[in-house]
């Protein structure tokens, strides 16, 4: 059964089983607590016991992953017109699940399963971007449990960020200082991850800005700034980042008429590169030495929480959170219904 009433039949997805499954949580209770039940039918999908469920009056149905459907007790089969993805991490992230919606011709939130795939990767992505003319920090990549740390710190200067390749929310990410510091960290990350990128340390001001298509019209919000230094922090740790105490992030940053328009051509381009489709939540960091903008990495689906950033920017730009939601789901439907006809 799709949608009754005259509404649509809305999945919202989160949860998971990678150690961003609480911050997928949170974003997945404010995104149903902010949808327009009076045009939606809205359910809640989550993982249990190694399969995905639809949480339902108390009860769990079992999500039949041909149809991506559920079957209640009183026989009804409840089917999705959309799918919204909240999961952070496998397999919200990495392209699993939207090429699965691909497949069955399910309209979903996120960029397609390739860009996916391509950005849930920190070293392949800054490879992309590279590939096209951006700035990105020098960088040395590990797979392997045998790495040569004589190699990597004659090719590094110190201090330098060692990043689990595949994980999000800062989860395996430290920041070496010296020699004797290197191996015990390379150790600690790979039980996190088999893939490794060691990127040098930059000296600037942190940056993060939204960009998305909505009605046809691409929106750039306005860059908001990390404030390390203000906050004593020497990076944006995954503790950081989940500190509900601290006041890290400026949600409108202060520059000037002229750094703006380089950090919105700077983030256009990068959208471009990765196929100007989807939401895409950009870090980077202007380089104090040249004064140039070097791309960190890219967040496909951004947290969505009350303490996310993600929906402060909306509010920059002028647009409230359930817009922005009631939009990118009616639009999703309709795209997906002209490309079927």
């Amino acid at each position: 059964m799709k949608s009754t009433h005259g509404k649509q039949n809305v999945f919202v997805i989160y949860g998971g089983y990678t150690q961003e499954a609480s911050v997928s949580i949170r974003s997945g209770q404010n995104i149903i607590d902010n949808l327009d039940n009076a045009l939606f039918s809205i359910y809640e999908i989550t993982f249990f016991e190694q399969t995905m469920v639809c949480v339902l009056n108390g009860e769990k149905y079992k999500i039949d992953l041909n149809t991506f459907s559920f079957t209640t007790h009183e026989g009804r089969t409840i089917s999705p017109d959309y799918c919204f993805i909240a999961v952070h991490g496998a397999p919200g992230e990495n392209g699993q699940l939207q090429s699965l919606f691909e497949l069955i011709g399910i309209p979903y939130f996120s960029v397609n399963s390739r860009i996916s795939a391509l950005t849930n990767h920190k070293y392949h992505s800054v490879c992309y971007v590279k590939s096209n003319d951006v700035c990105v920090a020098k960088n040395h990549y590990i797979n392997t449990e045998h790495y040569d740390i004589d190699l990597i710190c004659e090719k590094m200067e110190f201090p330098f960020f060692i990043k689990a390749c595949k994980n999000g929310s800062s989860i395996g990410v430290s920041k070496a200082y010296s020699k004797e510091q290197v191996d015990q960290l390379i150790t600690e990350t790979l039980k996190i991850d088999d893939e490794i990128i060691i990127e040098q340390s930059i000296s600037g001001r942190e940056f993060t800005m939204g960009i998305f298509t909505l009605d046809n019209q691409i929106i750039i919000t306005p860059p908001s700034e990390e404030l390390l230094i203000e906050n004593n922090i020497d990076f944006l740790s995954h503790e950081n980042k989940v500190d509900s105490t601290k006041n890290i992030t400026l949600t409108v940053a202060n520059v000037d008429e002229l750094l703006l328009l380089k950090m919105q051509d700077f983030v256009k381009k990068i959208y471009s590169i990765f196929g100007n489709n989807g939401v895409m939540r950009m870090d980077f960091i202007l380089n104090q030495k040249d004064n140039e903008l070097y791309f960190l990495e890219v967040n496909t689906i951004p947290g969505m929480s009350p303490q996310s950033i993600f929906p402060k920017m909306l509010v920059a730009v002028g647009m409230t959170f359930s817009h922005f939601l009631t939009r990118t789901i009616c639009e999703g439907i309709e795209n997906n219904t002209s490309q079927a006809l």
